[in-house]
């Protein structure tokens, strides 16, 4: 596999006096490129007024800035690991193989093409990241090309200086468009598309199609205002940005709750207008891999070959949802100007390749926080700490010599070394999970979610890891005389009174009833606190005061991880979690809240209980089944009632 030139510590180039003698010094050609033919090579220099914190995105979503200076649209094909483009340029067809880039966060990024078909045999590119005070950068675009022949040397002559011109317009519109969304500089050229204005009539004029559509949306009562946005955003948004729709971006970009905006995107799923896609991601370059139309097509393991790795699809951080426009609505294809591998591994804050023997020396502009260092092929990694006020400032990383974990000041140095006998990829990413994915447990906790799409259902062999969840069960309290008392047309219609009312209680406080048991109900719940309010709710209608039922229930809950499997319905939740919280029934009477010491350790119930005036009463849980008993909670509220004799 070809390699870049072996570089060192780019900050002994001075900005100031930088011209491409000095570059060539300091990143000379291979013998057996410049053998093929004398380089075509420029080195320009670009003052822009924003700092390279908030240009960074943007240089490095080189398909984004290729397709606003007009380069030709770009096909590429990933085969065993290795990416494969082509194009065609002043009309002559081009096809290359991508060199995989080496980048350094706001500092550096660059990559290379062998060329088996076009007017060059190679052609390698580099940017140089400087900061010029608080809020200015100075960057330096580097082209080299090795041409084919009299005519690709003379087209890339006349091609260079063009090109020139170009990324002077270009990046006088990026920084124009960086000044204009700096309040979205998280969604980098993205943010281009999520801030137009919607369109303001009252009556909007949409296509035939989308017209029924919207009318469909207001007969099921969705906000006018929302739909008609998100209508818009369908007929006006970049095609790169519809490809993959992320509901929590797009959240939290429009100021729209998320399960709002989620609700528009399921909803729209039934109408026609969107199709969802499970998505299985690479835990390390976050790259798709498998894209299931359906949950049940679920692969349980799947491959990076990127990467180089095989991993478990079941893991808690393996899956996104993302939705695409419905085809009949909007032909919405992957359209690329270039590979952009740092755009589409933003988390990567360093990579970067060395032979067998090298070495790479640099200074890391990371900013407090953890990462993680891993060698690419290897599923194993350290973690990383930099820290202000520590004492080492040098990161030396070989690669057998690594150690489990590691402190350091901000900003420090790196000293890299392959004592392999392979070429490595060297890698330090941000450990903190992307924000943005829309995960299954999200969809699992959504009662509109399991109402619209019932049908979707695990395949029997894929046990998903979802996660911390609060569980929660409800029991009707001497049902078997309130059967009796009542008969069974009587008992039905009280306890589907009951059911409706359980139902909207755990949607309100934004859980999902996972099953029905009987008369019991298994609920979920995204935190502690919003589980314990939903009880003390259902406990307060279901209380002496309310005549209009003579239904009592109990209610116990617990924390803690669960696995999303196919049982006794199309999406359940199985663990040892589930079994505590049902089995702390045991304790409850009517009119209890009964949960285990993971519920009250949680600091948001402290907080609520502060609020709220409420106590706890402590009590022993007998755990027959390891026979050792354990500490358990009853929750004293205003208005509770009082205790029933258990059935």
């Amino acid at each position: 596999m070809q390699t870049f030139d072996s570089i060192d510590d780019t900050d002994i180039l001075d900005p100031n006096t930088l011209d491409l003698q000095t570059y060539l010094e300091k990143f000379p050609w291979e013998e057996k490129w410049t053998s093929l033919g004398e380089p075509i090579e420029k080195l320009w220099k670009f003052d822009l007024e924003v700092s390279p914190q908030e240009v960074w995105p943007w240089l490095i979503d080189t398909s984004s800035f290729n397709k606003r200076i007009e380069i030709p649209e770009m096909k590429f094909q990933e085969i065993n690991g290795r990416l494969f483009g082509k194009s065609k340029n002043a009309g002559i067809p081009m096809e290359w193989e991508e060199v995989p880039w080496e980048w350094e966060y706001c500092k550096q990024l660059n990559n290379a093409r062998i060329y088996s078909k076009g007017f060059a045999y190679y052609v390698r590119t580099r940017y140089l990241i400087y900061p010029l005070g608080e809020s200015s950068t100075r960057l330096f675009v580097y082209f080299g090309w090795i041409p084919k022949g009299w005519f690709g040397k003379n087209l890339l002559k006349i091609g260079m200086s063009q090109l020139g011109k170009t990324y002077t317009k270009g990046l006088k519109g990026v920084v124009e468009d960086v000044i204009k969304t700096r309040s979205y500089s998280w969604l980098g050229p993205s943010a281009l598309s999520v801030i137009k204005e919607s369109k303001s009539e009252k009556n909007p004029v949409f296509p035939a199609r989308m017209q029924q559509i919207r009318v469909g949306y207001i007969r099921e009562g969705q906000s006018r205002e929302l739909v008609d946005k998100v209508l818009n955003y369908i007929l006006d948004a970049d095609e790169s940005d519809l490809y993959r729709i992320r509901i929590k971006s797009l959240s939290k970009a429009w100021k729209i709750p998320e399960k709002d905006l989620l609700l528009v995107f399921l909803h729209g799923c039934r109408l026609g207008l969107f199709t969802m896609s499970w998505d299985v991601v690479c835990p390390h370059c976050r790259g798709v891999r498998t894209e299931a139309q359906h949950l049940g097509d679920l692969p349980t393991k799947d491959t990076c070959e990127v990467c180089e790795i095989q991993f478990e699809a079941n893991q808690l951080n393996s899956i996104e949802i993302t939705f695409h426009v419905h085809p009949s609505i909007r032909e919405v294809q992957k359209r690329m100007f270039c590979a952009a591998e740092p755009a589409t591994k933003s988390h990567i804050r360093f990579q970067k390749y060395l032979d067998s023997g090298e070495t790479y020396n640099s200074k890391l502009l990371l900013s407090p926080g953890v990462y993680r260092l891993r060698v690419n092929g290897e599923k194993n990694y350290s973690l990383l700490e930099i820290k202000e006020e520590v004492p080492n400032e040098t990161l030396v990383w070989k690669t057998n010599e690594i150690p489990e974990q590691l402190e350091i000041a901000d900003h420090p140095k790196l000293v890299l070394e392959n004592l392999s006998s392979s070429r490595k990829g060297f890698v330090i990413e941000e450990r903190k999970e992307d924000q943005d994915c829309l995960r299954p447990t999200d969809l699992f906790n959504f009662q509109d979610f399991r109402d619209l799409f019932s049908q979707e259902a695990l395949s029997t062999d894929l046990q998903l890891d979802i996660g911390m969840q609060t569980i929660l069960f409800t029991d009707i309290v001497g049902s078997t005389k309130f059967y009796y008392n009542k008969g069974d047309s009587g008992a039905f219609s009280e306890v589907r009174y009951h059911f409706v009312e359980v139902y909207k209680v755990v949607r309100e406080f934004q859980g999902a009833v996972v099953k029905t048991i009987g008369d019991a109900v298994m609920a979920a719940f995204p935190s502690p606190s919003a589980a314990v309010e939903a009880s003390v709710r259902l406990q307060e209608f279901f209380s002496e005061e309310n005549t209009e039922t003579p239904i009592r229930i109990r209610i116990s809950l617990h924390t803690g991880p669960c696995l999303a499997v196919n049982l006794n319905s199309n999406i359940d939740y199985f663990g040892n979690t589930v079994n505590f919280a049902a089995k702390l029934q045991a304790i409850a009477d009517g009119g209890d809240v009964v949960f285990s010491e993971a519920v009250f350790r949680d600091k948001q119930i402290r907080h609520l209980m502060t609020e709220k005036g409420w106590k706890v009463k402590r009590v022993k849980f007998h755990q027959s089944w390891i026979d050792e008993e354990t500490q358990a909670y009853k929750l004293v509220f205003s208005g509770l009632p009082s205790a029933e004799e258990s059935k």
